[in-house]
C-alpha cells in the first residue's frame, strides 16, 4: 500500500513518461547515502511493481572527505544488503579529482554521470534514477542565472534526459522528504560539505534563496519551480522544431562532420538557427556540451558571408563557402586503411564507408560514387588503400593526360576550405587512383574487351556511402 508521498512521485514518474512500460527492465539508483538518495531508493523499491522494474543501486566514492567518504561507501553497501539489492561500487584514487571550488565541482559531477553511465551500460539498466528535488531544480535555475543563460537554461533539471536519466523528486522538497524518511525511521547521512558557503550552489541555498524568502516572497521557489516547468515545455517545442530545421538543412552527419545547406538554414528565425548550430555542437563534441551565446554568435556571423573559417575549440572548426557551411572535429592523419574486396571498408574519421563488390566491365560509374577496378590495376601498383590527403600526391584525372597535385583538385572544388583536407583518398600500392565523391584516376581506365584484359567477372564496382560527394558546385 503506498502512502501519499509515494503516490505523489509515482503520479509524477507516469505524467513525465519516466519509465518504460511494464516489462522488467532494469533501473539503477543514484545511491550516495544522504537523505534524498536513501528516500528515492525506499520508493523505487515500494514502487517497483507500479512500473515492472528491477532495481539496483550505484555509489561512488569520489574520495574526497577521507574517513567520511569510506563511511558513506560502507553505509550503502550494508543498507543494500540488508535491503538484498545489487550494488555497484568503485571508489576513486584519493587526489584523482583535484583543482578551484568551482572545476571541483565541476570535475566531481562529470565523474559521478561517467560512472554512472558505465554502470548501466554494464548492467544493462534502462534508467538510471537520481534525487534531485524541487529544491536543486530551483537551485539550478538561479545558479544559471547568475552565471548568465538562455531561455533553455531556465528549463533547469530535465525529469527525463537522453531517455536515460530520471529525475522522480522534481515535484516533491527536501522537506518533504525529510517528513518521509522520519515516518517510515530510514537511517542515512550528511554529507559535512553541503554546509560549506564556499560552494555558490551553497551560498544560493543557504544565503540567497533565505534571502529572497524573507525580503520578497515566501512562495519564491515555487515561483522559480513553475518557471522551470514552463520553461522546459516551450524547450520542448522548440527543440522538435529545431531538429525539423536541422533535418531538411543537414547534407551529411558523423562524429567527425556535419555538413548544412547554408542557403536553407538561413531562412530560419534566428532562434531555430542558433539552435541548430548548438545542436551540431553537441552532436560533434558530446552530449551536454554547453555552447555558450559568443560562439553561437559568431558562428551564424560567417554564415553571412560567402566564404570563411572560425575556430571555435582548438579541435573544431567551421567553415562556409557559398551555399555549404560545415563542422569538423579534426583529429590528424590516419594510416591508411587496406580494402576489403570484397566487403565494406569504413573510412577513418567520418569519411563514410567504401563497398566493394564483383561486377562486371559494362557497369556504368560516374567516377566519383562509383569506379570500376580492374585486377590489371592491383597487379601493376600494388593493393588497394584508404588514407589521408598527403603533400605531394599527383593524379591524372580520368580523361585528362597530365598529372595533377591532388590538394589543387580538391581546392578548386566548391567544398569549404576546412573540408578539403578531411577528403580520403584511395591508392593503389603508393599510387593514388581515386578522390572518393570528387574524381577518379586515368589509371583506372578499362581497356574494351579483347585486349587480353581479365573476364568481366574480375572487375570490381567500388561504392562509396555515407561520404562527400560534390556535384554542380553542390553537396549532394
Amino acid at each position: 500500500m503506498l502512502n501519499e508521498f509515494e503516490k505523489k512521485v509515482v503520479d509524477y514518474c507516469k505524467r513525465q513518461k519516466m519509465f518504460p512500460d511494464k516489462h522488467g527492465g532494469t533501473v539503477i539508483v543514484a545511491l550516495s547515502g544522504g537523505g534524498d538518495s536513501v528516500a528515492l531508493l525506499n520508493v523505487m523499491l515500494k514502487t517497483r511493481e507500479v512500473f515492472g522494474i528491477s532495481v539496483e543501486a550505484a555509489h561512488l566514492n569520489h574520495s574526497l572527505r577521507g574517513k567520511e567518504s569510506d563511511d558513506d561507501e560502507n553505509f550503502t553497501r550494508e543498507l543494500c544488503a540488508k535491503l538484498g539489492i545489487f550494488l555497484t561500487v568503485k571508489k576513486l584514487p584519493e587526489g584523482m579529482l583535484t583543482g578551484s571550488v568551482g572545476s571541483l565541482e565541476t570535475a566531481a559531477r562529470e565523474a559521478r554521470m561517467e560512472f554512472l553511465s558505465h554502470s548501466a551500460a554494464e548492467r544493462n539498466a534502462e534508467r538510471i534514477v537520481t534525487g534531485h528535488t524541487l529544491n536543486d531544480q530551483v537551485e539550478t535555475v538561479l545558479h544559471r542565472l547568475i552565471r548568465g543563460t538562455g531561455p533553455s537554461g531556465l528549463a533547469g533539471i530535465l525529469p527525463v534526459r537522453d531517455n536515460l536519466w530520471v529525475r522522480p523528486f522534481l515535484e516533491v522538497t527536501r522537506k518533504e522528504i525529510r517528513e518521509y524518511l522520519e515516518k517510515k525511521g530510514l537511517l542515512f547521512r550528511e554529507d559535512s560539505t553541503n554546509q560549506e558557503t564556499v560552494f555558490i550552489r551553497n551560498r544560493i541555498r543557504h544565503e540567497l534563496i533565505p534571502f529572497l524568502k524573507e525580503s520578497f516572497s515566501p512562495g519564491v521557489t515555487g515561483s522559480i519551480a513553475r518557471l522551470a516547468e514552463l520553461s522546459r515545455i516551450q524547450e520542448d517545442y522548440l527543440e522538435e522544431k529545431a531538429l525539423d530545421a536541422f533535418k531538411s538543412c543537414c547534407v551529411l552527419e558523423n562524429s567527425f562532420k556535419i555538413l548544412l545547406d547554408k542557403l536553407k538554414l538561413m531562412d530560419y528565425h534566428k532562434v531555430l538557427k542558433q539552435r541548430v548550430v548548438r545542436r551540431c555542437l553537441e552532436l560533434l563534441e558530446g552530449e551536454g556540451r554547453d555552447a555558450d551565446m559568443e560562439e553561437v554568435k559568431n558562428v551564424l556571423g560567417i554564415f553571412d558571408s560567402d566564404r570563411g573559417t572560425i575556430n571555435i575549440t582548438s579541435s573544431l572548426q567551421c567553415g562556409v563557402d557559398g551555399r555549404l557551411a560545415a563542422f569538423i572535429r579534426h583529429t590528424g592523419p590516419y594510416e591508411p586503411v587496406p580494402l576489403d574486396l570484397p566487403g565494406e571498408t569504413v573510412i577513418p574519421a567520418g569519411g563514410g564507408c567504401i563497398i566493394a563488390e564483383k561486377t562486371g566491365r559494362s557497369v556504368k560509374v560516374d567516377g566519383r560514387l562509383t569506379v570500376l577496378i580492374s585486377p590489371v590495376t592491383i597487379e601493376k601498383y600494388g593493393v588497394l588503400s584508404v588514407g589521408s590527403v598527403r603533400s605531394g600526391d599527383f593524379m591524372t584525372p580520368f580523361g585528362m593526360s597530365g598529372a595533377v597535385k591532388i590538394r589543387e583538385l580538391i581546392a578548386a572544388s566548391p567544398l569549404p576550405k576546412i573540408l578539403r583536407n578531411t577528403l580520403p583518398v584511395v591508392r593503389a600500392g603508393a599510387v593514388p587512383v581515386w578522390i572518393p565523391g570528387l574524381r577518379s584516376s586515368e589509371c583506372l581506365r578499362i581497356p574494351e574487351s579483347g585486349t587480353g584484359q581479365p573476364d568481366t567477372g574480375d572487375i570490381i564496382l567500388l561504392t562509396l556511402n555515407d561520404g562527400v560527394c560534390v556535384e554542380s558546385k553542390i553537396l549532394i
